[in-house]
């Protein structure tokens, strides 16, 4: 059961990566290989500031933007130095492998005993006890379903419709 759940974890978590990916693949029609580099330099971001004690939800944000950032790196790659797009994502995917190492400091930093979004005083809380196995994939397939609503608003939009248009 334990390695269900853990699929299920996983594949919620690469599900909120694939709406991403959508929206550059489909949308924008750009091959942006910098996704592969950018989903590990959030997790670098987020476990380097988790590690030192800064509030969960604080990092996550913190993380959001080093990927946006990252994001604009190869779109700056892109337009302003006349990079082929393909091209471009492979270039900050490459550098965001040697940034992700130095922001995290080792290969593998762990958490375990740290306050995570999944593990704070709050969510002990309001789950009770019989579901604290579930806890994780409980948390995640929410975040998973309301970014998936917001994806879905977002594109319903006046700026979303002109994304979808222009491209």
């Amino acid at each position: 059961m334990d390695m269900l759940i853990s699929i299920l974890e996983q594949g919620l978590i690469f599900a909120i990566i694939a709406m991403g990916v959508y929206i550059t693949y489909k949308i924008l029609d750009f091959p942006d290989l910098g996704v592969d580099g950018t989903y590990p330099l959030g997790a670098a971001v987020t476990v380097a500031l988790i590690s030192a004690d800064i509030n969960p939800l604080f990092a996550m944000l913190v993380a959001v933007i080093a990927g946006g950032l990252a994001g604009l790196a190869t779109g700056l790659i892109h337009v302003k130095l006349k990079v082929r797009d393909l091209l471009s994502g492979i270039i900050t995917m490459t550098a965001l492998y040697s940034i992700n190492l130095h922001i995290a400091g080792r290969a593998n930093v762990p958490i375990f005993n740290t306050t995570t979004i999944f593990n704070n005083g709050f969510t002990n809380q309001i789950f009770p006890s019989f579901l604290s196995p579930y806890k994780t994939l409980i948390i995640i397939c929410i975040v998973a379903i309301a970014s998936k609503l917001l994806l879905d608003w977002y594109l319903k939009t006046k700026s979303g419709y002109l994304l979808r248009a222009v491209g």
